[in-house]
């Protein structure tokens, strides 16, 4: 198996090689008293969910050279067994598993290992595990979360970051993904040196007790200079500065990598629990906002802390509006408004994730089609609206052709799980 060399220098180069995960029966176990600890708004009907994932995997196919499973990294990466019972051991020490549970584990062959810490494991007879409240207590529950590949771990520059999750329902996932980076035949060449950020190891080191939260919804790398990360209800001040610290000192050690971070002061709402779920770079000079946060004059307008990477010591500047910002350090973007112009419209979509695109290439991007408004907006820009089974049979379709595309998933499910087609992806690597 040939290496996977990082590099994700842009939110919009072409697409190479994405991390996915397709809902498996971890959505199908989730019942309604679990929805709010698992931070799902509602129960999703797994079938159907599945089908609508397959439809994004085959979009993202039309670009990628690689769509990757994460269950399948997952599964590769504990094939020996001194790596699965280490697994194991700090699966026991995160989340205090008893030790019942890790003798049954221990038992695992490396795909039944991968696929049970993933979609979780029943008691035999779950009626003997509810509470008075009618809450279940599984034997090792399911992680429903992780259809968002994007939070755990995020690949910045050709180094990544092992994320710590601000909620105890993701707490296992950045621990799944550091095994995947740590020793997975096409991962392992990877070093400390290749880390910007980890909170997992010293957490399992007992070296901290509580780790300082960063999800990768909130990381957005705009170009080989400059990144853009939301302080947000998920991503602490104190996570962004050690992240910002880390990539100081790489630029004082190679002096050609990042020289600006760019930390948007985010409100506390769920409806804006990352800066990908109201920013999302699309295009050349184009990017897809949710107006009232990036539009002066606005109540609602977001203040920026601009972060100088360049010197012996980090070097703060506020300054309102990041699309002012990123003026100044030399991206100039034009926003498209998602949901359009009507601001009930705008909030609408924005809940659905209407300003959370991907993009497959440099104005191929991805979106819900239950997004109408915003579906107008980039039309009236330039973008050729296309359903996704209008594209998957058609091969004359080429979305590297220089033209302007939205390609709309269906999303009756996916959308109900609180997160859009960049909250499912994560990009290993992208090519100019």
């Amino acid at each position: 198996m040939q290496p996977i060399q990082l590099s994700i220098f842009s939110e919009i180069h072409r697409l190479r090689q994405v991390v996915v995960h397709r809902p498996g029966p971890e959505v199908d176990l989730m019942v309604p008293a679990m929805m709010e600890k698992l931070l799902f708004d509602d129960i999703l009907f797994g079938d159907h969910a599945r089908a609508e994932h397959d439809e994004f995997r085959q979009v993202l196919a039309r670009v990628a050279e690689e769509v990757l499973d994460v269950q399948d990294l997952f599964q590769e990466a504990l094939a020996d067994e001194s790596v699965r019972l280490a697994f194991i051991d700090d699966l026991q020490h995160l989340v205090d598993l008893p030790e019942a549970t890790c003798t049954l584990l221990k038992t695992f062959s490396a795909s039944d290992l991968g696929a049970s810490v993933i979609t979780g494991i029943p008691w035999p007879d779950m009626a003997h595990h509810m509470h008075w409240m009618r809450e279940f207590e599984y034997r090792l529950r399911p992680i429903p979360n992780l259809l968002f590949m994007r939070d755990p771990t995020s690949v910045v520059g050709d180094g990544y970051s092992v994320n710590a999750m601000a909620t105890i329902a993701r707490e296992r996932e950045p621990l799944i993904l550091s095994y995947i980076f740590r020793h997975h035949p096409r991962l392992r060449h990877l070093t400390e040196h290749d880390k910007w950020f980890d909170q997992v190891t010293p957490l399992l080191r007992g070296e901290i007790k509580m780790p300082m939260s960063l999800e990768g919804g909130d990381i957005l790398v705009l170009s080989d200079k400059v990144l853009a990360v939301g302080c947000s209800e998920r991503s602490s001040t104190d996570a962004i500065h050690h992240l910002a610290e880390s990539l100081r000192a790489h630029h004082q050690e190679a002096g050609n990598s990042f020289e600006h971070l760019l930390m948007v002061l985010m409100p506390n709402k769920r409806s804006a629990m990352h800066l990908d779920t109201i920013f999302t770079h699309i295009n050349h000079g184009e990017c897809l906002v949710y107006p009232p946060y990036f539009t002066d004059g606005s109540r609602e307008l977001l203040n920026v802390v601009k972060i100088d990477l360049r010197h012996e010591e980090l070097r703060f500047t506020t300054r309102p509006n990041l699309l002012t910002v990123l003026k100044e350090v030399g991206i100039e973007l034009k926003p498209i408004f998602c949901g359009g112009n009507d601001y009930i419209m705008q909030q609408r979509e924005q809940w659905t994730d209407g300003a959370n695109a991907f993009a497959l290439a440099p104005g191929a991007i991805v979106s819900y089609s239950r997004n109408m408004a915003t579906a107008e907006q980039l039309s009236n820009n330039g973008y050729r609206v296309l359903t996704a089974q209008e594209l998957i049979p058609d091969p004359s379709i080429n979305l590297l052709d220089g033209n302007k595309y939205m390609i709309m998933l269906k999303s009756g499910e996916l959308s109900r799980a609180r997160g859009g087609p960049r909250c499912m992806t994560m990009p290993l690597s992208r090519v100019q």
